[in-house]
């Protein structure tokens, strides 16, 4: 009996963080679509970036208040707010554009799109096109990407991370690490479902991108998930996050226009692969060293 009122009273916060998060969520995305915006455009306009940066800390603020209000438990030790070691961030600096590479270059082996390392979609798009040559390309807005891009991604990954890592990730853990990889990776995975329907990350495909949308969800989640439970920091995997996204909405879509959505890219089975493999890696490498731990 005991157990039993342990388990509710630990179920509790987490039903009021899904039902504050999803409701506010899906009432101004909803509210959004309604007054006709779309995310399937070549390029955002600034009013759509600014939403989407504002929906992304909706499930931080959600977990603040339920930590603070429900649970009454200190934010800093009840969200995972620390930064932890250098070594992982740096880590992620290396990995994500590598990540990415291996991507896009399944993505071209594959024969789902070629490389046009001159941007002359995007020139079209801004009337630049005597601007973007390929020594720009590779020695200017790729390594902005990789080195300034965590940087000013980092506010708006860490407003998603507090909710998704800092607070929701640890009180699934009860349930055994493999359920909490799986109900965690399906519950951010359908968060996003509003801005799938409206043609995020995979336009023209509404209902398929949500299903495929749960599945990155879970392969990314594998890793970012192994990497927070390893160093105890949501910060750690706001930046991680923040990494990830500079790499997706950077120039690699540029570089290989008409890729496939669901197929290839950064967000469709070429980027589940990649994740998989990434992820795995990381629990098999952190599984080794806590049982070299528990022997030593």
């Amino acid at each position: 009996m005991n157990n039993e009122t342990t388990q509710r009273a630990g179920l509790a916060p987490v039903l009021w963080y899904l039902a504050l998060t999803f409701a506010a969520t899906f009432a101004l995305e909803g509210w959004l679509i309604l007054r006709g915006v779309r995310f399937d455009g070549d390029v955002l306009g600034a009013g759509q970036s600014l939403w989407l940066m504002a929906v992304m800390w909706i499930p931080g603020l959600s977990a603040l208040v339920v930590t603070r209000f429900v649970e009454g438990s200190p934010l800093k030790a009840g969200l995972s707010l620390r930064i932890g070691p250098l070594a992982p961030y740096l880590l992620t600096v290396v990995l994500t554009p590598l990540a990415f590479a291996a991507m896009y270059g399944l993505t071209w082996a594959l024969g789902l799109s070629s490389p046009d390392p001159s941007l002359t979609v995007l020139a079209a798009h801004t009337g630049g096109e005597e601007i973007l040559t390929p020594d720009i390309v590779f020695k200017l807005l790729l390594p902005m990407s990789i080195f300034l891009g965590p940087l000013i991604n980092f506010i708006f990954g860490l407003g998603e991370e507090i909710g998704w890592r800092g607070f929701l990730l640890p009180r699934l853990m009860v349930l055994g690490k493999v359920r909490a990889h799986l109900l965690l990776g399906v519950i951010w995975g359908l968060w996003h479902a509003p801005l799938i329907w409206a043609g995020f990350n995979y336009p023209g495909y509404p209902v398929a991108g949500m299903a495929m949308m749960c599945v990155l969800c879970l392969a990314f989640g594998l890793f970012i998930n192994e990497m927070t439970l390893r160093y105890d920091s949501a910060l750690l995997a706001g930046f991680i996050h923040a990494a990830v996204n500079a790499q997706g909405f950077g120039i690699w879509p540029w570089l290989f226009p008409g890729t496939d959505p669901i197929l290839g890219g950064g967000a469709g089975l070429t980027a589940v692969l990649v994740w998989i493999l990434i992820g795995g890696a990381a629990m098999m490498l952190f599984s080794r060293r806590r049982k070299r731990g528990e022997t030593a």
